[in-house]
């Protein structure tokens, strides 16, 4: 079963926690840690937290801040 703090409520996104990380989505999935950052989620969580809720910005605004390479 997957921890709903690692899926985004209906509608919604989140951010994956990793500092300079940009992956937004309805989703941080396990293979996303694993493979971008050589982590697993536990791993992640004790380092940096659960994801961001990024659910107020529409998916134009978070393409853009994708682009820039801003944190959210």
């Amino acid at each position: 079963m997957t921890e709903s703090y690692w899926n985004a409520r209906y509608g919604a996104y989140i951010k994956c926690p990793v500092p300079n990380c940009n992956h937004v989505g309805s989703v941080i999935t396990k293979a996303h840690c694993r493979l971008v950052h050589g982590m697993d989620r536990a791993e992640v969580r004790k380092k940096y937290g659960f994801p961001e809720n990024v659910s107020k910005l529409n998916r134009k605004q978070i393409e853009t801040m994708k682009k820039r390479g801003s944190r959210l």
